[in-house]
């Protein structure tokens, strides 16, 4: 799965919101639920669902789920080499 398929995923799950409005381009703070509090329960769902600890300043700094996406392809390589 596809880092941005992953964090729209988890963001529609976790918001209770429809993922199909969820574009790489959609701003966080334009997400209906969107807090912080939110914010540290996707990254810490994405730690668990990914096994390794992400780069908090950077996910702090994330104002799309495109840059979002991008804090996990920074830690996360995939195993294969293959995109993800």
């Amino acid at each position: 799965m596809r880092s941005e398929e992953l964090v729209s995923e988890v963001v529609a799950d976790l918001l209770d919101v429809d993922e199909d409005g969820l574009a790489p381009d959609v701003r966080l703070c334009d997400i209906r639920g969107w807090d912080s509090v939110n914010a540290l329960r996707v990254l810490v769902f994405l730690e668990r669902e990914l096994g390794t600890e992400l780069d908090y300043d950077a996910f702090d700094r994330a104002r799309t789920l495109a840059e979002m996406a991008a804090v996990l392809d920074m830690h996360v390589a995939a195993p294969d080499g293959a995109d993800r």
